[in-house]
């Protein structure tokens, strides 16, 4: 039988720190994360007619997509918001939902499914155990302001959009502090996944 870990955090929260410690161990993944980049760059005719229809044409530059202006767009748009959401997240369903098919038939033991927005989407109910990556809110924005294409503008609408990190915590089986060293993360995560191999007797 397959055990399901689900791995969350928010954003600039340390969740890819602890992911790439994962892959690096050989466990199967599903980085949600890496779908939705694959969606843009390589955009089907079917996600450039949404977003024409959507009225995100001017996000559309010689066949290409420009991620930015659709985030600052979207933002501002609940409607629009919910729209993309909605296509995104069926496409990411859909590769999820390949990858779980595929590790039962291959009888892999653990797998992890690296999921941003899991408790907004009430994704924890498919998952055995959950990961949480946690660390001061402070911190975080520090983080992410060091990325390209965020402002303090989109970064408090993103924030606003998800769950409290608080909440977060209370329905994780195992919370995983990033604040300090890498070295320090990756411990923590091994500790968490040799729990689970002992409690599920892998």
């Amino acid at each position: 039988m397959t055990t399901i870990i689900g791995l969350t955090g928010g954003i600039a929260s340390g969740k890819s720190t602890i992911l790439n410690f994962i892959k690096r161990r050989k466990l199967p993944t599903h980085d949600s994360d890496f779908v939705v980049t694959n969606l843009y760059k390589n955009h089907s005719k079917e996600f450039i007619s949404l977003l024409e229809n959507i009225g995100l044409k001017k996000s559309i530059k010689l066949k290409k997509i420009n991620k930015k202006i659709v985030k600052e767009l979207v933002l501002n748009n609940r409607r629009k918001l919910k729209m993309l959401e909605k296509f995104v997240h069926q496409k990411v369903k859909l590769s999820r939902d390949r990858f779980i098919f595929k590790n039962k038939n291959l009888n892999k033991k653990l797998i992890i499914l690296d999921i941003p927005l899991l408790f907004e989407k009430k994704l924890e109910r498919i998952c055995d155990y959950v990961l949480f990556a946690n660390c001061p809110h402070k911190t975080r924005i520090v983080r992410a302001l060091r990325r390209k294409n965020v402002n303090k503008k989109n970064l408090k609408q993103i924030i606003k959009l998800q769950i409290s990190d608080n909440i977060k915590k209370n329905k994780s089986d195992f919370v995983i502090n990033t604040a300090a060293s890498k070295d320090y993360t990756y411990t923590q995560t091994l500790k968490a996944l040799k729990k689970i191999k002992k409690l599920k007797n892998l």
